[in-house]
């Protein structure tokens, strides 16, 4: 072999590794500067959960320095400024003019028809009155003489 031959073989493999490691060198780079964003982009994200969690802190031990150092449930919640609104009204509109409800912005009904008129149903006629039963022999009498049928008198109360 030549020596200049050898020479531009040597040359030709040293250029061929240059080239490798720039690319080796660049892709190194590239992903040193992906971390160092993403890692930024996680510390932003990490420095607003945090100031916001501060301040909801420090909100609830003010409300409960203006309770009086009581630190309930209801001192620290969060306030709700409209309680009244549930969502109903939306609702009763609807409701309204289908069961025939008019606003006063609406016109009236020309004309309807009146009712028929409803007749009273007739009561039915009373019953026939039962004659009463009368006990016959010695038990009409006790009966009569008695007169309440809640007599307990001669009633064992102790007896199971």
């Amino acid at each position: 072999m030549n020596p200049e031959e050898d020479l531009a073989t040597l040359r030709h493999k040293l250029a061929g590794l240059e080239r490798e490691n720039g690319d080796r060198m660049y892709l190194v780079d590239n992903r040193a500067a992906k971390t160092i964003e993403e890692t930024r982009t996680a510390g932003d994200q990490l420095k607003q959960e945090t100031s916001a969690a501060l301040a909801a802190r420090s909100e609830q031990k003010r409300r409960a320095e203006a309770a009086g150092g009581w630190a309930t449930e209801s001192t620290l919640s969060e306030k709700v400024e409209d309680d009244g609104d549930f969502g109903f009204e939306e609702d009763e509109a609807e409701n309204e003019r289908r069961a025939g409800y008019r606003t006063a912005e609406e016109q009236p009904v020309a004309f309807r028809p009146p009712a028929p008129p409803v007749q009273a149903p007739t009561p039915p006629p009373p019953p026939a009155p039962v004659p009463e039963e009368r006990p016959a022999g010695r038990h009409r009498r006790a009966a009569a003489a008695r007169g309440d049928d809640d007599d307990f008198a001669n009633t064992d109360w102790l007896a199971t």
